[in-house]
């Protein structure tokens, strides 16, 4: 009978980009979203979650290196994944691209309610199911990820750098979320830097438990969260 090998999944939300300032600020994208850069205070930010994974993930578990570093094709995450400092042998994966919010891409809230007020009313309403004018939902991305993530199940450990809808989108094929559950998720709380931690090791007996993924771990390390605390870990178990 084969052994049960260890397994990680690890997402990273990409470091503050220009586009985040541009969204505080209630601005209009000046370029398209695709071509919006990491800032240097993105580049600290994944430059900590960097050191955060190489010294309680890498280290703790003893291993060297992941055996498969994806990253979304657009900039601002193709600039995060290489300031982790981890790896060069980045693979572009387009399953781990932003949602594509079509015609509405760039705009600020304003702007969008002014012009589609349906579209802007239907968001706040039933913001995962929301399907953008000629854009994508999030339902839609949860189904793109959930494909990549079916095909990574022979993998022991794979480091994905992405975007926030993407993160948003994987609590369903990976935390098994409902789809009401999920729709009233705080997505303000992904932060960029984040980082969320998949395992199939019982955090608390360090045993290898089985080939799922049920053991999630998500942290800051842009604000001290230095801790691998055992209550910090949910158990993704279900019946």
């Amino acid at each position: 009978m084969e052994l049960l090998r260890p397994r990680h999944l690890v997402l990273v939300r990409h470091g503050e980009s220009e586009g985040d300032i541009r969204r505080k600020e209630g601005l209009h994208a000046i370029r398209h979203p695709k071509d919006e850069e990491q800032t240097e205070t993105g580049h600290d930010h994944s430059q900590r979650a960097g050191l955060w994974i190489a010294k309680y993930i890498l280290g703790v578990y003893g291993f060297k290196k992941f055996d498969k570093y994806l990253t979304s094709p657009l900039v601002r995450t193709r600039q995060s994944a290489q300031s982790l400092g981890l790896a060069d042998n980045w693979t572009e994966e387009v399953r781990l691209t932003e949602r594509n919010r079509g015609d509405i891409q760039g705009f600020t809230m304003q702007q969008h309610k002014d012009k589609y007020p349906d579209s802007y009313k239907k968001m706040h309403k039933y913001p995962f199911h929301w399907v953008p004018p000629g854009g994508e939902s999030i339902l839609a991305v949860s189904h793109r990820f959930g494909t990549l993530v079916d095909e990574l199940t022979s993998l022991g450990n794979v480091l994905m750098m992405t975007h926030r809808d993407v993160i948003w989108a994987a609590h369903i094929p990976l935390d098994g979320l409902g789809l009401d559950d999920v729709e009233h998720l705080d997505t303000d709380a992904i932060e960029n830097g984040q980082v969320i931690h998949y395992t199939n090791i019982n955090p608390n007996s360090g045993s290898v438990e089985g080939t799922e993924l049920a053991w999630k771990h998500a942290v800051q390390p842009t604000t001290g969260t230095q801790k691998m605390q055992r209550n910090e870990w949910i158990n993704l178990a279900r019946p």
